[in-house]
């Protein structure tokens, strides 16, 4: 990779580092964690510059490879998220959805989004934390664009649903 380039990446880094850093931690469920998968994909996009060169979409590769990174990291911890059914949202109370720091948001969010299929729950957290739009999602993710609304319509409306069926919202 050239100089130009070199910069133009770190520039683009410096531009996505909130949102790649929040999406990661959201990911991941540790601060920490994220920081290191963080970490681990700029030094590995350093020693791609055959593929980054072909790259028409940096900012969406960039997200690509994150998503893969938080992946690659939540199968080597060989240990499966606990799932949370629909029926366990009744031993939710109100005040549960009031996180009061990282982790217990953290906690919340995700036992929530346990409860959708993953594609859902993935096209939610890279719109919501990763803050992209529909069309960066579908090629992050390489699914049409009406696929990439459609999933996170569905995943939404259940999350709704559930917390209604529950008294949680109104």
């Amino acid at each position: 990779m050239n100089r130009k380039q070199m910069e133009q990446l770190a520039c683009l880094i410096e531009e996505e580092k909130n949102n790649l850093y929040r999406y990661a931690c959201y990911r991941l469920g540790d601060e920490a964690e994220a920081e290191d998968v963080l970490q681990e994909m700029f030094l590995a996009l350093c020693g791609k510059e055959h593929l980054i060169n072909n790259v028409e979409n940096l900012r969406n590769y960039l997200y690509r490879t994150l998503t893969n990174q938080c992946g690659m990291n939540l199968r080597q911890r060989k240990k499966e998220p606990e799932k949370m059914k629909m029926e366990d949202w009744s031993q939710l109370q109100v005040q549960d959805t009031e996180p009061q720091n990282f982790e217990q948001e953290f906690l919340l969010i995700d036992h929530l989004l346990s409860t959708i299929p993953m594609e859902q729950s993935e096209v939610i957290r890279l719109h919501i934390h990763g803050e992209r739009t529909f069309t960066d999602i579908a090629s992050i993710l390489d699914i049409p664009l009406s696929t990439a609304k459609a999933r996170y319509h569905y995943g939404i409306e259940k999350l709704r649903n559930g917390l209604r069926m529950n008294k949680l919202i109104q």
